[in-house]
């Protein structure tokens, strides 16, 4: 898989986008953006994105269904569907049990915080609560705050369609007439030169987007079939260029669940 820094927001996290800890970091003094949901009244975070963007090591066993997260002296362990949860050999008892939805690990957003000896703050005017460790500090967003960009909506709606379109450059005969509106010439050379994207599939998640001065990106997971199980991030990275926003380049990472 490739692996990129960029010096915009890499929505990516702590030692190589998705070489275990990596998801999507901001720019410098930015917290990482990452994507919770409600269950039972519950704010629940992807506990390898929260845990990586906080400098921690998450591991995976797929056998046992078990998720270990190492920070410093901490070891904490969860097993899938189970609210029992080992913390340094001690067995405590969490609100919602870690679960797995559309192949991504999920856990309580206040147990998380606290198990790493984080703090976590919530704003309810933008519904946005942030968990901070040290120097680090991982923002949880609710779906009126995914687009966090000068971009408009509908425009990032077509770039995002643009892009599942050049999954299958043989549909067009004349590929840089079809993309010249939103792709740049330097990433139209690049799509034509390998045929089309890496991953062959149009992604359908949620997309987060991000905007600073001329420079953004676009987010989205899936979990193609031809990614062994695997969860992949697809970052469109995106360059205003003559007041337009236009793709400048689409990159690819990947994570266990």
């Amino acid at each position: 898989m490739k692996k990129t820094t960029i010096a915009l927001l890499s929505l990516m996290l702590s030692a190589s986008i998705f070489s275990v800890n990596h998801i999507h970091a901001e720019a410098a003094n930015q917290p990482f953006v990452i994507e919770g949901k409600v269950v039972q009244g519950r704010t629940l975070v992807p506990v390898r994105y929260v845990a990586a963007g906080l400098g921690a090591e998450v591991n995976w066993n797929q056998q046992s269904k078990t998720v270990t997260i190492l920070n410093g002296k901490t070891e904490v362990m969860l097993k899938i569907n189970s609210n029992k949860v080992m913390q340094n050999g001690t067995e405590i008892t969490i609100d919602v049990p870690a679960q797995i939805t559309k192949g991504v690990t999920y856990v309580p957003i206040r147990f998380i915080s606290q198990s790493l000896g984080g703090t976590i703050s919530w704003d309810a005017k933008s519904r946005v609560a942030d968990i901070s460790l040290g120097d680090k500090q991982v923002r949880i967003t609710t779906e009126s705050t995914f687009n966090l960009s000068t971009i408009p909506q509908e425009h990032i709606n077509t770039l995002i369609q643009k892009a599942n379109e050049a999954t299958n450059l043989s549909s067009y005969s004349q590929i840089r007439a079809h993309f010249k509106s939103n792709f740049t010439g330097t990433f139209i050379n690049k799509i034509i030169k390998q045929n089309g994207l890496e991953f062959n599939v149009p992604f359908t998640g949620t997309a987060y987007s991000h905007s600073e001065g001329k420079e953004g990106y676009i987010n989205q997971y899936e979990s193609p079939l031809n990614a062994g199980g695997m969860i992949v991030e697809r970052r469109i990275i995106l360059k205003q260029i003559q007041n337009t926003w236009m793709v400048d380049d689409i990159i690819f990472s990947s994570s266990a669940p």
